[in-house]
């Protein structure tokens, strides 16, 4: 008798410990930021500038609105070009090097190659704002396909299509990029998969079980 009620302590102390761990992985996919490649890249995402000469400024908004967005921030379309100018905007001398709005933090830096775009793209899902200095002309460069082997971007100048577009469709040459901003602060981001965000069953969590103890009940 003493060794089935020492059994089926252990079983109830078991099914609490799975129903924790189920718990606790539930929780843990609503704490996450679930926005997909599709909602990053929608059109309202995107701006123009309202502008001559704010290219720099109205890129550097977009790409804040996007790092917005994947790090939770539901007033993410209150990051404006206006806004961010607040922070970053120097009139006569132009957009700063290092500035934070809304809780992100904008870094410059130099590139040398479309390699190293490509780098800083696996880094920064929120995309980063990359200068033509020979056109001169900012964009929000936003992605790289690695099957087109195409860069992706929204070209803030009224001349070019709203939206995200290949960057043959912008006003830059891609080669000749070689100052860029990007997010420094939050960091982490990641755009969720499809597949993340169906609901998962309890066997797909792992499950403690009696044959997994090192010892015996006698």
């Amino acid at each position: 008798m003493r060794k089935w009620i020492v059994l089926l302590g252990l079983l109830a102390v078991i099914v609490m410990l799975n129903c924790g761990e189920v718990q606790a992985a539930e929780n843990a996919e609503k704490d996450k930021v679930n926005i997909t490649f599709e909602e990053l890249n929608d059109e309202e995402v995107f701006i123009k500038q309202s502008r001559r000469g704010t290219c720099t400024l109205a890129s550097s908004a977009m790409i804040m609105r996007r790092a917005a967005m994947l790090s939770g921030d539901e007033d993410w379309a209150a990051i404006t070009e206006s806004s961010v100018g607040s922070a970053a905007w120097q009139e006569g001398v132009g957009i700063s090097w290092v500035f934070t709005y809304a809780g992100v933090t904008m870094q410059h830096d130099y590139v040398s190659s479309t390699e190293e775009l490509r780098q800083l793209l696996e880094e920064h899902p929120e995309g980063i704002v990359a200068y033509d200095t020979w056109t001169p002309h900012a964009i929000a460069l936003t992605d790289y396909d690695e099957e087109e082997e195409i860069f992706y971007c929204s070209d803030p100048s009224e001349a070019c299509p709203a939206g995200r577009v290949p960057v043959s469709e912008a006003m830059i040459d891609i080669e000749d990029v070689s100052v860029v901003w990007y997010v420094t602060c939050p960091t982490d981001l990641s755009v969720a998969e499809e597949d993340s965000l169906q609901i998962r069953e309890i066997g797909d969590y792992p499950l403690l079980s009696l044959d997994k103890m090192d010892f015996m009940v006698k």
